[in-house]
């Protein structure tokens, strides 16, 4: 039997003088790097698939949860929009509420400028008939009427050639009231003297004339009536 020596000596010695058995030799050395080679290609395919299915999986995982998140975002988004339209209807209809208590509210202001401008017009018709019969019991004829000029207005208008009559007309009179209409016929006197005359009446007619009041007009010797008859004397203030 060989020794491990005397066989590579005698292996050495035929790779050098046999061809066929130097060529069979590098085949078989050829064929085991192939298979090597092989062997490694494979693992390699085997590790690159498994890190291919890990990555698949990554991209699977990542893609739900895309999907979840844009899922979540959908629906957040539209309960957003259903609180937008939720707060839109919310606001027409706030509007609307509004609007209809505007034109209520309107409505009523209306009704109440149409009563107070008709009892005003009562009220100062009213006076006109009264002062302008009371008068007429005391000797006086003079036609009553409303004079209007660009900075006054006076309820109770009427002029005769000696006599002038100049006063307001109020649901209600008192003692600050007298004072500012006494105020009025002054003002009326310096800037159009050419409506006063020598005599002159100052008057307020009142639906309520308090007791302030009664003592002011004394005072301002200013004519108080109501419907029921004068509360003060007719006096006449020369001019």
């Amino acid at each position: 039997m060989l020794s491990n020596e005397e066989l590579k000596k005698k292996i050495l010695d035929m790779l050098e003088q046999d061809k066929e058995f130097r060529h069979a030799v590098a085949g078989v050395i050829g064929y085991k790097e192939i298979l090597d080679r092989i062997a490694r290609v494979e693992e390699e395919l085997r590790n690159l698939r498994e890190e291919t299915n890990k990555l698949r999986e990554e991209t699977n995982r990542l893609r739900q949860d895309m999907q979840e998140g844009f899922r979540r975002h959908d629906e957040e988004l539209k309960r957003h929009w259903e609180s937008i339209e939720k707060l839109r209807q919310d606001m027409i209809e706030g509007f609307k509420r509004h609007d209809e208590e505007f034109k209520r509210i309107d409505k009523r202001l209306r009704s109440i400028e149409s009563y107070m401008e008709k009892t005003s017009l009562t009220l100062e018709e009213e006076a006109r008939d009264v002062i302008q019969y009371m008068l007429r019991e005391k000797g006086l004829t003079l036609n009553i009427s409303r004079l209007e000029l660009p900075d006054i207005e006076i309820d109770i208008y009427g002029v005769d050639t000696e006599y002038c009559i100049v006063g307001e007309v109020k649901t209600r009179a008192s003692s600050n009231l007298v004072e500012r209409v006494d105020k009025d016929i002054e003002l009326l006197c310096s800037r159009y003297p050419q409506y006063i005359r020598k005599k002159l009446i100052k008057v307020i007619y009142a639906m309520q004339i308090t007791q302030d009041a009664l003592n002011e007009g004394n005072k301002r010797n200013i004519w108080l009536v109501t419907a029921k008859g004068e509360l003060t004397s007719l006096k006449i203030v020369d001019k």
